[in-house]
C-alpha cells in the first residue's frame, strides 16, 4: 500500500516526520479500504496517537500547503496542491444521548478503530511507531470487505449515530455490498428507539447532500427505503425513478432543495425536518402546489411558447421537485432547456439599428422574439429583423 499508492511520497513523508517527532501515525479508514477494493485512493486520512498538531504543522510546511484546526473533535485538515489530508487524534467517543454528538478523549489506535462505523472502515496501516508497515484489522474488516458485507461494530451503532444509516446505504450501493445480519439487527434497535427522529435538520441535510454526490443517488434513496429509514423518519417513500438529468441542470444547493421538496412532497413541516428553514419550506410549499397544478393543466399539444410561459414563474428547484412527483420530468427538462434560449438580437441592437427609443416597447419586442424563436418561427438574425420591423409598424399603427 505504501509503495503503490498515488500518494506514496506523502505517506512516506508522514511516516518519517512521525518517527522524528516520536509519534505513532496511521493511515486509516477509507484509503485503506479503497486500496483493498482496487479503487483510486483520493484524499488521505491519518490518525495520530498523541497530539497531532506538531505533525500537522510539519507536514503542511513540507507539502507547501495550509491547514485548519483543531476542531472540537481534535481533527485537522491539510490542503495542498494535490489534494487534502485529514489528520485526527486517536480517540475514544462517548455518546451522551442517542443521536447526540460524541465527547472525545485520547485513546490508542485499537480503541480508535473499534469505535468506528463499519468493520471495513476499521482498518489501518502503521506509518510510524510500533505498528509501522503493518496492517491493523482488529474487527475482521478485510474478511467482510472481501465478502461484500457491511457489518457494524456493535449493536448500538445506529442508536449512537443514526447518520451511519445514510452512510451505510451509500456504501452498500457504491460497493455493491450487502447488510450483514448484525447490521440489520442494529437497524431494528435504532428504529425501535426512533433515534433517527433525534437527528437535527442540519445533519439530515448534510447527509442528503452527500447522497447527491454519489454516482447513483436514486439507488441510494431506494436502499434507504428498503432499510426502513424513511418510514422511521416519518417521510414518504421517494417518488418513482430519479430525475438525474433534471438535477444535473441545477447548482448543488438548488438540487438539494429539489430533493428535499420531493421527499417531503412539498409538505412544509417535513421539508423543515429534512433541512429547509421554516420560511423556505412554507414558500416552497406554495410554489410546489402551484407547479403541480400547472404541470397537470399543460396540454400535450401545447406549443413550446405556451409551455415556456406557463412554467416560467416557478423556480427551477420547485419545478424539478414537482415534475419528479408528478411524473412530468421530460416536460420540465424541455422547459429548463428553453430557459437557455436567447434572441440573436439584443436590446442594444433594437436601439441602434432600428432606431427604437428606450422603454417598455423594447422589452415587449424582445419577449416576442424569444417566443417566436421557441416556436421555430424565426431562425436567423434576418428572420428576427423582419419580425421586429413588422412589430414596430404594428405598434406605430396602433
Amino acid at each position: 500500500l505504501l509503495l503503490v499508492s498515488r500518494e506514496a511520497e506523502v505517506l512516506l513523508l508522514a511516516g518519517e516526520l512521525g518517527e522524528a517527532l516520536g509519534l505513532s501515525v496511521y493511515l486509516v479508514g477509507g484509503p485503506v479500504r479503497d486500496f483493498f477494493l482496487g479503487r483510486l485512493i483520493k484524499d488521505l486520512d491519518l490518525v495520530v496517537e498523541g497530539d497531532p498538531a506538531p505533525l500537522v504543522r510539519r507536514l503542511s510546511q513540507e507539502l507547501g500547503g495550509r491547514f485548519s484546526g483543531p476542531t472540537p473533535f481534535h481533527t485537522y485538515k491539510i490542503r495542498y496542491a494535490r489534494g487534502e489530508i485529514d489528520v485526527a487524534l486517536s480517540r475514544r467517543e462517548i455518546y451522551p444521548a442517542p443521536a447526540a454528538l460524541p465527547r472525545v478523549s485520547p485513546a490508542d489506535i485499537l480503541e480508535d478503530l473499534t469505535r468506528r462505523d463499519f468493520t471495513a472502515n476499521a482498518l489501518a496501516v502503521g506509518l510510524a511507531g510500533p505498528w509501522r508497515e503493518r496492517l491493523l484489522d482488529p474487527c475482521g474488516g478485510l474478511s467482510d470487505l472481501q465478502s461484500g458485507l457491511l457489518r457494524v461494530l456493535h449493536p448500538d451503532s445506529f442508536v449512537e449515530d443514526p447518520t451511519r444509516i445514510f452512510r451505510g446505504a451509500r456504501y452498500a450501493v457504491r460497493f455493491s455490498w450487502r447488510f450483514h445480519p448484525e447490521t440489520s439487527k442494529a437497524l431494528g434497535r435504532a428504529y425501535q428507539k426512533e433515534t433517527p427522529l433525534f437527528l437535527t435538520p442540519a445533519r439530515i441535510r448534510s447527509e442528503l447532500l452527500k447522497i447527491l454526490a454519489e454516482p447513483d443517488p436514486g439507488k441510494v434513496l431506494r436502499c434507504l427505503e428498503e432499510a426502513g429509514l424513511w418510514m422511521n423518519l416519518k417521510v414518504p417513500s421517494p417518488p418513482p425513478g430519479f430525475p438525474g438529468d433534471l438535477l444535473a441542470q441545477l447548482p448543488r444547493e438548488k438540487g438539494l432543495k429539489a430533493l428535499i421538496l420531493a421527499l417531503a412532497r412539498g409538505e412544509p413541516e417535513t421539508a423543515s425536518r429534512l433541512g429547509l428553514s421554516p420560511e423556505e419550506a412554507r414558500a416552497y410549499a406554495r410554489e410546489f402546489t402551484a407547479a403541480l397544478t400547472a404541470l397537470a393543466e399543460i396540454s400535450a399539444e401545447a406549443s413550446p411558447s405556451r409551455l415556456f410561459l406557463t412554467l416560467r414563474p416557478f423556480s427551477p428547484e420547485g419545478l424539478v421537485a414537482a415534475a419528479w412527483c408528478a411524473g412530468k420530468t421530460p416536460l420540465v427538462l424541455q422547459h429548463l432547456e428553453q430557459r437557455k434560449v436567447r434572441p440573436l438580437l439584443s436590446g442594444r441592437d433594437l436601439l441602434k439599428e432600428l432606431g427604437l427609443s428606450p422603454g417598455p416597447q423594447v422589452g415587449r419586442i424582445l419577449e416576442a422574439l424569444l417566443l417566436a424563436r421557441l416556436d421555430g418561427r424565426v431562425k436567423t438574425r434576418d428572420d428576427e429583423l423582419t419580425l421586429v420591423r413588422k412589430l414596430s409598424k404594428r405598434t406605430q399603427t396602433v
